[in-house]
């Protein structure tokens, strides 16, 4: 069952105490750094309009990044209570620090985002007063543990309503927090058409060069973390077998985290340092998948719908994605893209011998992604759908 966001009005409603703007409160677990979540609540609270919205971020683990510098400059208040282990004595003084946060402020709505925001912060949300309380669920929740859907069942009352970022995501909250149909919404993830837009040939063949590759080279490439849930093994398993079918193969992977410098070692022992390119953190992904021909995500099973594949889509990469979450709500299988089965090397080798084989339709693959992220994937999309959906709270 599909469910989207659709509300009439755009007004600006007047508050009991006589103010035009409506307060809201995020809360998420971790801001380390340039993942998925954490650039969708930047780029939410840097653009959602300040004549009808005053912002403030709460995280609970908190590390230095350009993003919450970004977030800092632009006026928005930022606090870091750090809690670990929610069932300690700690926590109940953070509790108290977090519930006096919420009250002096006077918060309308507290948005959570992840497990432990969705439940620790939730509580304390409520006890201190707060009448609107919404969770932003971002994956299919495959990394949880059942005391944490028991928990989430026992509380799923705390919430007036659940964002989702795919059917897939809503139908797991559903089936699995029994969380009422009716209070899921569906926001898609969008993407800055602007920065993510599809290169000239000049800007292809400049970022290119700067990476060391040639104009006949075929690049594919991944912007993940290198973390175990991300499937680095079978994306580039996959990809050097479909090297001995492919000539000019090169491969991108784009990111940090604790398994880098584990791939970086076994792909440098198996002589294959010449076709795999490791860049580490980047600052700038936009530039670097201009130099693609092809984007891929191979994630394992817990993925919700991926910031990285509209962000491929926008720049006019045809796509090969595994079907997990909601990857095949945005890559629809042969149409713009190629959907594979998780965790298959070989099936991730063989969509890549198949896209290679047909420049034609891989070019016009690439324009059918670029479309779709105009007509359903924009940040200016995503903010309206968050705003309409405040506001209809407060109507």
């Amino acid at each position: 069952m599909r469910i989207d966001l659709q509300f009439e009005s755009n007004e600006v409603l007047r508050k009991p105490n006589g103010s035009k703007k409506i307060n809201i409160l995020y809360v998420i677990d971790y801001f380390h750094g340039t993942g998925g979540t954490e650039r969708h609540l930047t780029h939410l609270v840097r653009r959602l309009s300040p004549d009808k919205f005053t912002c403030s971020i709460v995280v609970l683990d908190l590390a230095p990044n350009r993003w919450i510098d970004s977030i800092r400059a632009d006026g928005v208040q930022v606090v870091h209570i750090p809690v670990g282990r929610e069932y300690v004595p700690s926590a109940l003084m953070r509790a108290r620090e977090l519930s006096k946060f919420i009250r002096s402020n006077n918060f309308d709505i507290v948005q959570t985002f992840h497990q432990k925001s969705d439940t620790y912060a939730a509580v304390v949300a409520h006890l201190s007063g707060v009448k609107h309380i919404i969770s932003s669920k971002r994956d299919i929740g495959q990394l949880k543990k059942p005391r944490h859907f028991f928990l989430n069942r026992r509380l799923n009352k705390l919430f007036e309503k659940v964002i989702v970022v795919a059917d897939a995501v809503g139908d797991i909250v559903v089936a699995k927090e029994r969380m009422a149909r009716s209070k899921i919404v569906k926001i898609y993830n969008g993407v800055d058409k602007v920065e993510f837009s599809p290169p000239t040939q000049e800007e292809k063949n400049r970022v290119r060069n700067e990476l060391g590759l040639n104009a006949q080279d075929f690049v594919i490439g991944t912007v993940a973390r290198f973390h175990p849930n991300k499937n680095y093994d079978i994306f580039l398993e996959g990809a050097m077998k479909a090297a001995a079918v492919i000539p000019f193969l090169k491969i991108l992977a784009m990111g940090s985290g604790p398994l880098l410098e584990y791939f970086r070692n076994r792909y440098k022992q198996e002589s294959a340092e010449s076709k795999v390119i490791f860049t580490g953190d980047i600052t700038n992904v936009a530039k670097y998948l201009k130099a693609m021909d092809v984007g891929c995500l191979v994630p394992g099973k817990n993925e919700g719908f991926s910031n990285s594949i509209i962000e491929k889509m926008a720049v006019g990469l045809p796509l090969i994605v595994t079907d997990v979450g909601g990857n095949a709500e945005a890559v629809l299988n042969h149409q713009n893209g190629i959907v594979i089965p998780p965790d298959d090397a070989d099936a991730f080798c063989r969509a890549l011998i198949e896209i290679y084989s047909d420049p034609v339709t891989r070019s016009e693959m690439g324009r059918r992604c670029h479309q779709l992220v105009e007509k359903k994937f924009t940040l200016r999309a995503m903010c309206e759908n968050h705003e309409k959906l405040y506001l209809s709270l407060l109507r």
